[in-house]
């Protein structure tokens, strides 16, 4: 996983959800975080606009054990991909 990408990830995070960044680690379930809808809206503008690849709300319902390590390396494949295409 790439580093920028947790980062940033955990940055929106926090400043939505006041959050102290030190209890957000990988392996933490983005579930255990409770977010509302707006949050999963933040969450996709940011994987746009930061990172040009498209996250849909699907993601989290067909895994609701989704960690966040997982995501940000979710995030990071689907950038790699449209940069080779």
């Amino acid at each position: 996983m790439k580093q920028e990408v947790y980062t940033l990830i955990c940055e929106m995070l926090c400043d939505a959800k006041d959050l102290d960044a030190d209890m957000l680690t990988p392996d933490i379930r983005v579930q255990a975080l409770k977010l509302d809808s707006l949050d999963y809206v933040e969450l996709m503008v940011l994987a746009k606009r930061e990172f040009n690849v498209t996250l849909s709300g699907d993601i989290f319902i067909e895994n609701p054990q989704l960690t966040l390590g997982e995501m940000s390396q979710m995030l990071e494949d689907q950038r790699v991909k449209m940069n080779e295409a």
